[in-house]
């Protein structure tokens, strides 16, 4: 195995352990992420169409 894999394997190990200590920290990421996706979304909606054809 080489040097790129071994860090890899090294950072998914960490991460994975960190998301098991800090289940709270990681659903309010989500939270947050779906949050902003759906105010995206309906910032879209609301937006009229530049060239006037709707999709």
């Amino acid at each position: 195995m080489d040097m790129q894999e071994l860090k890899k394997q090294a950072r998914r190990e960490y991460i994975r352990e960190w998301r098991k200590r800090n289940p709270e920290k990681v659903q309010a990421a989500q939270e947050r992420h779906w949050a902003k996706k759906a105010a995206e979304i309906a910032a879209k909606r609301e937006k009229p169409p530049e060239n006037g054809v709707l999709i």
